[in-house]
């Protein structure tokens, strides 16, 4: 079963996205690539101060008030299958640097290929937060319904974004 959108209502679409977003976000809040997107994979500096825009399987120290955070996430992964709207699963890769860091679900956000925001309500272990101290590390998971095309995976601790990451779900 194939959705037939035709170009004007996918402009709409993505124009009421941009429009719902920056009603619900403060101006300036999305990062912009200051420099060409690596064909390798690095570790990039973000901060309240200075959000950083990353895809999946870069790794980003995350500096805050509390502490400094580094974060790898890959994904999402999604079965082989034909859809408009599949799971995709989140895997993060938390280890804390410096200081003590709490790690909620309601910091994150995720914009998918529709333009749709969903707001996850747990990790996949069925925690909503946990704390990391300096040296401690944990992976985690979310796994949600996304429609498929092009996606924006955000973390927002402490009530401000420090970090975009830009994912592409595709079916098979």
């Amino acid at each position: 079963m194939y959705l037939t959108i035709n170009k004007s209502q996918n402009r709409l679409a993505v124009l009421l996205a941009i429009a719902l977003v920056g009603v619900t976000s403060p101006a300036g809040a999305f990062a912009v690539s200051s420099k060409p997107s690596p064909s390798l994979h690095q570790i990039l500096e973000a901060s309240q101060a200075r959000p950083t825009l990353a895809i999946p399987g870069d790794t980003v120290d995350v500096t805050l008030k509390t502490g400094k955070t580094r974060v790898l996430v890959l994904g999402p992964v999604i079965p082989q299958l034909s859809a408009d709207a599949l799971p995709g699963t989140f895997t993060f890769t938390f280890q804390q640097q410096t200081g003590k860091t709490l790690i909620n679900i309601r910091d994150f956000g995720i914009l998918d290929g529709a333009a749709a925001l969903i707001r996850p309500i747990h990790f996949d272990d069925g925690s909503i937060s946990f704390y990391l101290s300096k040296g401690q590390k944990r992976v985690v998971k979310i796994t949600t319904f996304m429609a498929v095309g092009t996606g924006t995976l955000r973390w927002a601790p402490l009530n401000h974004y420090v970090a975009d990451w830009q994912f592409v779900e595709e079916t098979a």
